[in-house]
């Protein structure tokens, strides 16, 4: 299959991933040992998946920092789409950092068709019947933010703060309740201006105001 874009990478994702079967091993002072928590399995697999993207031709490099939003670049026919990987335990509700709240303020003011970036996400089942070891990928997702983004009782956007301060968007429990999600980018737009306008922040050199007439153009 020739990968044109990023919806023939996710198909071919879908194909070749849900159902696999993996486990994560240490190998310390000569001996293996397979790990049987789940903690870090999401984290491999973040780093796995675009690995495996590279390996089948698919030209995808890492963004400007670690910190900085989005994770990836990837490349169709001389064309940059702006990519976010993660992964989570399909048995919970998602957890995982979507961008961090400055960050994605900043690229967006200054690139703002980058909040157009699709987020590539694998749900796992750990193995805990007390027999198998590992984890099994159940389901491959190809999402926009405000399809796996919702307003909660604190804040127009779902947001981790700490000290005061907002420091990550999180995601909705977009797999078990879709339809509670942002219903268009619009709507999520609107939502991180109400939410800049709740956190006034003196670094940034724009106002919530700005920011949400230059993204709502595109």
């Amino acid at each position: 299959m020739k990968i044109n874009t990023l919806n023939d990478l996710y198909e071919l994702s879908k194909e070749k991933l849900e159902g696999q079967h993996g486990t994560i091993t240490i190998t310390f002072a000569n001996r293996n040992h397979v790990y049987s928590g789940n903690d870090v399995i999401g984290n491999c697999l973040q780093e796995w998946l675009p690995n495996w993207f590279q390996f089948i031709g698919v030209d995808i490099q890492p963004g400007s920092g670690t910190q900085v939003f989005p994770d990836f670049m990837a490349k169709f026919n001389g064309v940059e789409y702006a990519v976010e990987v993660k992964a989570w335990n399909i048995n919970n509700s998602p957890a995982f950092d979507l961008a961090n709240f400055q960050s994605f303020l900043e690229t967006t003011y200054s690139s703002p068709g980058k909040l157009n970036a699709q987020y590539f996400i694998l749900g796992y089942k750990p193995e805990d019947d007390g027999f198998s070891q590992g984890f099994t990928v159940q389901k491959v997702f190809l999402k926009h933010i405000w399809e796996i983004t919702s307003s909660t009782t604190k804040y127009p956007v779902g947001l981790q703060v700490k000290r005061g301060n907002p420091y990550a968007m999180r995601p909705f429990n977009f797999y078990k309740k879709p339809d509670k999600c942002f219903q268009n980018k619009q709507e999520f737009i609107l939502a991180v201006k109400e939410t800049f306008e709740m956190f006034p922040n003196p670094v940034l050199t724009f106002s919530p105001e700005e920011w949400y007439q230059k993204v709502s153009q595109y």
